[in-house]
């Protein structure tokens, strides 16, 4: 049996099923991708294409590099992600990615959960983690090579990743994720029956 108990074990499944799945959502040479209307009627998560409306267009002095999605499943996991990548140079790079999965569930279980056990930080250190009004999540920060990680759920729902590479401590993850619509992606919770998690 899998351990769920970590957040970034968990995250990590997440985000490697993801980036695995084939069935609707990434390109295929010849193979054309079902629209978001067709997936929705059938697959328990949102479209990629409904979720890439949330990522940043812009960030102010990066230039945006990279462009993904997918929806579709990884054994009994399903998954819809978006993506999207920003970099300044070589030194400087921000992602943002917002993934829906069926095991929404225990994955918002366990940011909270590490959410909770870092509230006892004061809000000036790099990992206080972030509870806001539409989102709360766990913030991770490795000084020596300057990467910091926000990992959010939204709408009890969503987790929305924003990882930074070459920017001093987490201002600029927590910038980005406070920047993106997070009340809009909350909404879309609401309207795409987002209590039906497993």
């Amino acid at each position: 049996m899998r351990d769920y108990s970590s957040p970034r074990r968990l995250l990590l499944l997440v985000l490697v099923a993801g980036s695995a799945c084939t069935d609707g959502g990434k390109k295929t040479p010849g193979v054309s991708a079902p629209a978001a209307e067709e997936v929705s009627a059938t697959f328990p998560c949102v479209h990629f294409e409904d979720l890439r409306h949330f990522l940043p267009e812009t960030l102010e002095g990066l230039s945006r590099t990279r462009d993904g999605g997918s929806t579709g499943r990884y054994g009994e996991v399903s998954v819809s992600e978006a993506e999207r990548s920003f970099t300044h140079g070589e030194d400087r790079e921000v992602k943002v990615r917002i993934v829906d999965t069926t095991l929404g569930k225990k994955l918002g279980q366990a940011i909270r959960a590490a959410a909770q056990e870092g509230r006892n930080r004061a809000q000036n250190d790099p990992t206080a983690p972030i509870f806001w009004k539409d989102a709360v999540g766990f913030v991770r920060y490795d000084g020596a090579n300057g990467l910091a990680e926000a990992s959010l759920l939204v709408g009890n729902r969503y987790v929305v990743a924003v990882s930074s590479r070459g920017f001093p401590g987490t201002v600029e993850v927590r910038r980005v994720a406070r920047g993106i619509d997070l009340e809009g992606l909350a909404r879309l919770s609401q309207a795409s029956g987002g209590e039906g998690r497993q």
